[in-house]
């Protein structure tokens, strides 16, 4: 994401930190980053797409994109006031944290998370702090943001975690659906047929198809084909691979195929979407 801000602080490519953050420029949408994107919401509005789920947000919180997530559209409302931080692949694997992956479930699950006055302070404090280390000539930055960042997530992880013990428990069908969601997500640029992801869930592909369209009102099938579509649009806006290799990665069989499947879902050739 092009991003600008009233002040930007980095730790090379490894954190950056965005006060009063806004965007810049053309954005080539949709998108997924490498990234662990937090944006922080202290005051006003902002809207985003993530995973094809609308979050407007105009309440104190944060909302957390994982590198996994492919965003479709993000603004700032004039009076947006908060900060975002960017955090490198690399940089979270080797936060020094056992079990991260409850943590990781909740948030994408969640994605946003309203901040109560404790922890919007906790969050804010921690922000400041980085600020802090990033701006004073000091030759353990890199210790200092990770034992910071460490603390944080472990604080975060027990807010969020609380946050969703207070939801409504989900139900059989609610956790079938998150499960085929999370593993399309991960491999539909492999297997594009209900059955795969049905052995996947140890069900039959009649029950995965009713769950789904119980919980969400869509097909399997249809979520299946959203994201395919998805990560092919991503693929020909943000990056300059040949149609030709974008096919390979998304499993079809030759270009054409992968043309003909594409026009289907959006009217338009592959290469007219990319010059759009």
């Amino acid at each position: 994401m092009n991003l600008t801000g009233d002040r930007i602080d980095r730790l090379g490519e490894s954190v950056i930190v965005i006060e009063n953050p806004r965007t810049e420029g053309p954005l080539a949408f949709p998108l997924k980053s490498d990234t662990t994107v937090s944006i922080i919401v202290t005051g006003g509005s902002m809207e985003c797409v993530v995973d094809m789920a609308d979050h407007h947000i105009d309440v104190p919180g944060m909302l957390i994109i994982l590198p996994t997530q492919i965003v479709e559209s993000v603004s700032f409302g004039s009076g947006f006031r908060g900060y975002c931080l960017v955090m490198s692949s690399s940089f979270m694997a080797n936060l020094p944290m056992e079990n991260k992956i409850p943590l990781i479930f909740n948030v994408r699950r969640n994605s946003f998370f309203p901040l109560e006055d404790q922890a919007l302070a906790a969050v804010q404090g921690y922000v400041r702090m980085v600020q802090s280390a990033l701006r004073a000539p000091n030759n353990y930055k890199d210790e200092i943001v990770t034992h910071l960042t460490v603390a944080y997530y472990y604080g975060l992880g027990t807010y969020i975690h609380d946050i969703a013990d207070r939801g409504v428990p989900e139900s059989r069908y609610d956790q079938i659906t998150n499960d085929f969601i999370n593993l399309v997500r991960d491999n539909c640029h492999l297997r594009r047929d209900i059955a795969f992801y049905a052995d996947s869930l140890c069900i039959s592909a009649k029950h995965l198809s009713h769950a789904v369209k119980e919980v969400t009102g869509d097909s399997a099938i249809k979520w299946i084909e959203r994201y395919t579509i998805l990560n092919a649009k991503s693929l020909l806006k943000t990056t300059s691979l040949p149609v030709g290799e974008i096919s390979d990665r998304l499993g079809f069989p030759d270009p054409s195929d992968f043309g003909k499947y594409f026009k289907k879902f959006t009217g338009y050739s592959p290469r007219a979407f990319r010059a759009l």
